[in-house]
């Protein structure tokens, strides 16, 4: 692929936080800390040199899930830097207090949940996914679920816009895009072939962006609705991908061993983020909210079908 991206001088280091599989990823709203959740029962919270110019990645907080449960999905409070919310695999939400390392609030839901998204304009909301297509919503004030909405189709991650006014989801058919918090239906933006698994939206509530089973990524205008771009630089399927914080860059990944970062506004190369490790298999990352660092977790296999996960920090050297 052509050079012509700010990415050709870079740094990346690779921390080895977890004994199993790594799940999932997000920065802290002041792009300072790091949360990985595995496998091995256990929600990691590192400090990063948010501006990448030493190597001062520091292991602050062990978060212990409950015995044989895995953390498939955290997520930073998007205004306060001490608190995050994980799923995992039963049927609650669970909200720590990265102080103490202790957990503060053990939320049921009416099913096993799969994803995850907090509101940016009421923090007090947060909407879940479930395994059998069930989408909640949760009041953070009472620790409970207020609205929950049975999908007959399957649904997979979940975004709110920055103004609060939309809630859109991933499905089998489409992104489908909702007023809220009435829930009206208000569109369906159809840009791929086969599932929709995963969406992300910029800081501005400009452009949102799509994965699929198809191996595509689309790049939608979310004034006009209009798909502005396609990216095709995967054979397989798309599981993860982030908007930078300048909404300048996408970077995607999924099945195969590498990520790809392409500018959302036509006219530069590809470029592929060069893993020291590369794994199997892409599983999350992350834009930091603040500066141009891109945080991926990925997973390897070792003799005997063992799989652990490993962590890589990338940045472009301005």
């Amino acid at each position: 692929m052509a050079i012509d991206l700010p990415f050709a001088r870079h740094v990346t280091r690779d921390i080895n936080v977890h004994k199993k599989k790594v799940y999932c990823l997000d920065w802290d709203c002041n792009g300072r800390r790091l949360a990985t959740g595995s496998n091995d029962q256990t929600v990691r919270v590192w400090k990063i040199d948010s501006r990448h110019r030493e190597k001062s990645e520091r292991h602050e907080v062990e978060l212990k899930m409950p015995d044989r449960l895995a953390c498939t999905c955290v997520l930073w409070h998007p205004t306060s830097p001490d608190s995050l919310a994980t799923i995992a695999q039963d049927d609650n939400v669970r909200v720590w207090d990265t102080r103490s390392g202790k957990c503060a609030a053990i939320i049921p839901t009416p099913d096993m949940n799969l994803y995850m998204a907090w509101s940016p304009h009421d923090p007090d909301i947060v909407a879940t996914a479930s395994n059998r297509n069930m989408v909640s919503f949760i009041d953070m004030r009472r620790n409970k679920v207020f609205k929950s909405v049975k999908n007959n189709h399957l649904v997979n991650e979940l975004a709110f816009t920055r103004d609060g006014k939309l809630f859109l989801q991933a499905t089998e058919s489409g992104v489908e895009m909702y007023r809220f918090p009435e829930l009206e239906k208000l569109s369906s933006l159809n840009g791929h072939t086969g599932t929709v698994l995963t969406l992300t939206l910029d800081g501005q509530d400009r452009y949102m962006a799509s994965g699929g089973a198809d191996a595509i990524a689309a790049v939608w205008d979310l004034e006009t609705l209009a798909c502005i771009r396609t990216c095709t630089q995967m054979d397989g399927e798309i599981k993860t991908l982030s908007i930078s914080h300048d909404s300048q860059y996408l970077a995607y990944a999924g099945e195969q061993d590498m990520v790809v970062i392409e500018a959302l506004q036509e006219g530069r190369s590809p470029w592929t983020v060069p893993l020291s490790k590369p794994p199997k298999t892409i599983e999350s990352l992350a834009w930091n909210p603040k500066y141009p660092v891109l945080a991926v977790t990925g997973n390897f296999v070792e003799t005997g079908s063992h799989s652990f996960g490993n962590i890589t920090i990338y940045a472009p050297i301005s």
